[in-house]
């Protein structure tokens, strides 16, 4: 076993010297890959297993200020990183939405676009307290097998973008993902302070946007087999994520607005 292990450890280490983009090897929490499987692990054992069970016997914490300061840093953080974003897209020159191939140049542009997935790794990173504020003010229905698969799984794979395609045809992904997630920590800061629920479904509406852009913006690529310099695995795994996460919201929208609606009209009549 030990054998096993060595020689699976040894592999790793080949790959990663091999692949992976050296130019963010001084980053904090990407330089190697065990600080994200640690982030990734604590966060399940909270939010699955230890919060609930501290919880158990205790009130419920009143962290509204805290998740109003939390809200606008992150409407902040998202608007500002969509500005970047979109003013450093619109300067580029013969940027394509049809396939972009990723800058690994030491060049200007190669590390404004590593700066950014870096930095959208990061906002990944602070979704994370989302999930625990629920723990801690014992909403533990809102921890749904969605919220904390969506919620792992792009700190995951932010953090290979990072390393393996720090740019091209994903940065696209951080546009719609820092515009919706703007809008959305505004409507929380709103919420906060009353009944907002007609925001709601609109901006489950905007989400399902997003997917579906997303899902056309990989798609397209990955079945037409183009090759631009972009690897076509993340065209197949931005494409199938989109599709997965598509189908989970749908469901979601359909059982919370569809359905209630239905629901609400029959006893009209």
């Amino acid at each position: 076993m030990a054998l096993v292990i060595d020689r699976m450890f040894d592999e790793y280490q080949q790959y990663m010297e091999d692949h992976r983009d050296r130019r963010s090897l001084n980053f904090p929490l990407v330089n190697t890959v065990w600080p994200v499987v640690t982030i990734i692990a604590t966060y399940l054992y909270v939010v699955l297993r230890a919060g609930p069970k501290y919880m158990e016997q205790r009130k419920p914490y009143d962290l509204k200020t805290v998740i109003r300061i939390y809200n606008i840093v992150q409407v902040v953080a998202n608007g500002g990183y969509f500005i970047a974003v979109m003013y450093l897209m619109l300067r580029w020159e013969n940027f394509s939405f049809k396939c972009q191939p990723v800058n690994y140049s030491e060049s200007k542009q190669g590390y404004e676009e590593l700066y950014l997935s870096y930095g959208y790794f990061l906002l990944k990173v602070l979704d994370l307290a989302d999930t625990v504020f629920f723990v801690l003010r014992k909403k533990q229905s809102h921890v749904s097998f969605l919220h904390v698969y969506h919620h792992a799984v792009m700190v995951t794979l932010s953090f290979l973008a990072v390393i393996f395609v720090p740019g091209g045809h994903v940065i696209m992904l951080g546009v719609w993902n820092s515009l919706v997630h703007a809008v959305m920590y505004f409507y929380y800061y709103l919420a906060s302070y009353g009944n907002q629920n007609s925001w709601k479904k609109y901006l489950t509406r905007l989400q399902l946007v997003q997917f579906i852009h997303m899902g056309f913006h990989f798609g397209r690529p990955a079945l037409m087999g183009l090759n631009c310099g972009f690897p076509r695995i993340w065209h197949w795994v931005g494409f199938l994520q989109a599709v997965f996460i598509l189908g989970m919201f749908l469901d979601f929208y359909v059982k919370a607005y569809v359905s209630k609606s239905r629901g609400s009209a029959k006893k009209i009549t």
